[in-house]
This record gives structure tokens, sequence and C-alpha cells, in this order.
């Protein structure tokens, strides 16, 4: 069945990637529904920091319904930033030291940036990265 046949509307039908239920995709891997629960969840923990500014996450975890992993998850796709509280981490995979962001701690992050470089002056003789120093622009007339 093409989209002429649809009357030109086309449907991406996915399994949520939460709960397994079929739902139309646009833009989200997770359906409606767990979506409208995430956003709730990431309230909830939001209202719990705000009277607990100093918990780390397990206690979030024990006083709101959000699971340990779920709230690691929150944090490491953005959609919970922890900036004002200092007592949110969790391990960095790479090494275990404690991060507020991403999989990686900034010394990971920072090493791993560091390895690539090489490697790309290595195998492609580039350059590494140097902002524009004039702030100009090159045009060809």
């Amino acid at each position: 069945m093409d989209g002429a046949e649809t009357g030109g509307i086309r449907l991406a039908l996915a399994n949520c990637r939460r709960c397994g239920r079929l739902f139309n995709k646009m833009g989200h891997d997770v359906c409606p529904s767990c979506i409208h629960e995430e956003e709730n969840k990431i309230a909830e923990i939001r209202d719990y920091l705000r009277e607990h500014p100093l918990a780390n996450i397990y206690e979030v975890s024990q006083g709101t319904s959000a699971a340990y992993e779920e709230i690691v998850d929150l944090i490491r796709t953005g959609k919970l930033l922890l900036r004002q509280y200092p007592n949110m981490t969790y391990p960095c995979e790479r090494c275990g030291a404690p991060t507020q962001s991403g999989r990686l701690c900034m010394n990971c992050a920072q090493e791993l940036g560091e390895g690539i470089q090489m490697y790309d002056r290595k195998y492609y003789n580039k350059k590494p990265y140097t902002k524009n120093r004039n702030g100009g622009f090159y045009s060809r007339e």
C-alpha cells in the first residue's frame, strides 16, 4: 500500500521501546502514553529536588516513583538537568568517577576527544581544530 492509496498519509508504525505497544512514530521512540508518564516522572523528580536540593539519586528514587535507572536515563538523554543539585551524580561508564551528565565524566570525555584528534592527525593528516582567529569570512570573488 503506498501513500496514494491511503490518501497521501504515510504511517510510520513502531513498537514503543518502553512498553512495546504499537504506535504512530512521529519523532519519538516511545508512545504518547509513555511520553506522558515520563513527563509526570520528570515533574515529580523536580518537585522532590526543590524540597530536597541536597538529595542524591538513591534518595530521589526512594522518594519518588522513578527507579534509579530511569533517573540516570533521563539525565543522560538531557531531559533532566542537574546543575544546581551537587549530590545528583552517577558513575562514569568508563572509569566509575561521579558525573552529572552524559555517559562519561569530564576527564574521560577529554581523553576520548584527544584520542580522536590524535587518530585524525595520524591517519588523515589533519591539523587539530582551531577557531578562525580573525572571525571573518572567506569568499571567492
